[in-house]
């Protein structure tokens, strides 16, 4: 349902990946006038009919916020900003004194921020405040490792402390160990690479058993908006990102409360979200992370599904009336492709079950033709690079 919203006020979405795109669509909704930021023109969000690119150098460190100085200049408006971009959140609460006065936007305090986004730092607080967690250990040192895997009970699952690792390709996102023999020796090459990791029990289960609440928490602790979803598939299968998912109204009288609870305790302020996965062992759900100072991945299943936290965020922050909610939607799936089946298990969906692709919107083609056309190109001439020199 698109609405026409009484304000002149844009809104600022800081990357035009899959997650921008959806932030920028969902804007749309309420006819928002939403620039994006990116500096790789050919990202998808770019191209949306809802978006007005915007390229900077950079988007992360001082390019950043150079880049949202000059937009914020010109505009001669107090935007509304929206970050869908992990490298980014640490740059925009360390620059919040910069940024606060020209832009709209909620973050919790910076040293929250930094617990957060760390994976060590944020099972230590979890312990402390009796969150639900998976039992763990955190590893500083090689000569930590043999006593405090010997803790444990396998499989168990390894992750660098500091995300910041893993997107400068420096060490792998999650790793998983079977036996105690292989654990030492990987948790070794990950110290050595990364520094610091989190060691977890595995939570047995199946990518559905995962389970996320996302939302916006405005002034004075309001929970604006939230939405509880859970995943169909992932990819790769069991620990990467959401393939498909969908909303989960059998969990949201557990995972509401617990979610505003734990939001309530640390004072978080803004949008972001929190994963949890069903253990079946100790019947109750565990949380696997937090997501802080950004949307996440599948943020728009939420719009799709009659919960538009970014449209009902943006009003909240200038003190509009949201638009009405539609009746909620069922049997909707968001998909994070359409190349998704070639990369995970697809999974089975009921018979009257509407995919939408992340990607493909019949009002909206441009992202998605730009998106498949070349991400083929590419994967076509990687292909063409590896049979003309298959040593590399």
């Amino acid at each position: 349902m698109n609405v026409t919203l009484r304000s002149g006020v844009p809104a600022v979405v800081v990357l035009g990946g899959l997650n921008g795109l959806g932030i920028t669509r969902s804007l749309g909704c309420g006819d928002i006038t939403t620039y994006v930021v990116d500096n790789n023109r050919l990202h998808p969000g770019m191209w949306s009919r809802y978006a007005r690119p915007v390229h900077s150098q950079g988007v992360e460190g001082r390019e950043l916020i150079e880049s949202l100085l000059k937009l914020q200049a010109g505009l001669g408006e107090r935007p509304m900003l929206f970050n869908t971009h992990e490298m980014a959140v640490l740059t925009i609460s360390e620059h919040r004194s910069e940024l606060e006065s020209l832009f709209r936007f909620r973050m919790p305090k910076h040293e929250m921020v930094l617990t957060l986004q760390d994976k060590s730092k944020f099972h230590q607080l979890a312990i402390a405040n009796d969150l639900p967690v998976p039992r763990g250990e955190v590893l500083r040192a090689n000569s930590d490792i043999s006593k405090l895997l010997n803790s444990l009970h396998f499989p168990i699952v390894v992750k660098p402390a500091d995300k910041g690792q893993v997107h400068s390709g420096k060490a792998p996102g999650v790793v998983i160990f079977e036996r105690l023999e292989e654990a030492l020796s990987g948790c070794e090459a990950m110290l050595q690479c990364a520094g610091e990791a989190i060691v977890q029990e595995w939570i047995d289960g199946a990518s559905d058993k995962i389970y996320f609440c996302l939302f916006y928490r405005g002034r004075q602790g309001k929970i604006v908006s939230m939405f509880t979803g859970r995943k169909l598939a992932s990819s790769p299968p069991g620990i990467g990102l959401t393939a498909y998912c969908t909303a989960a109204p059998e969990a949201r009288e557990s995972l509401e409360p617990m979610t505003a609870a734990f939001l309530e305790r640390i004072d978080y302020a803004g949008i972001g979200s929190v994963e949890y996965k069903w253990c079946a062992a100790s019947r109750r759900f565990l949380i696997i992370e937090p997501t802080v100072g950004r949307s996440d991945w599948q943020e728009e299943v939420a719009t799709l599904c009659g919960v538009n936290i970014p449209l009902e965020a943006y009003c909240h922050e200038l003190e509009l009336t949201p638009p009405a909610r539609p009746s909620p939607a069922s049997d909707i799936v968001w998909r994070a492709s359409l190349l998704e089946p070639l990369k995970t298990q697809r999974p089975t969906l009921s018979a009257g079950a509407r995919v939408y692709d992340g990607y493909w919107r019949r009002n909206d083609v441009m992202p998605a033709l730009l998106h498949y056309s070349h991400g083929t190109l590419a994967a076509s001439m990687r292909r063409l690079r590896r049979h003309i020199n298959p040593t590399r």
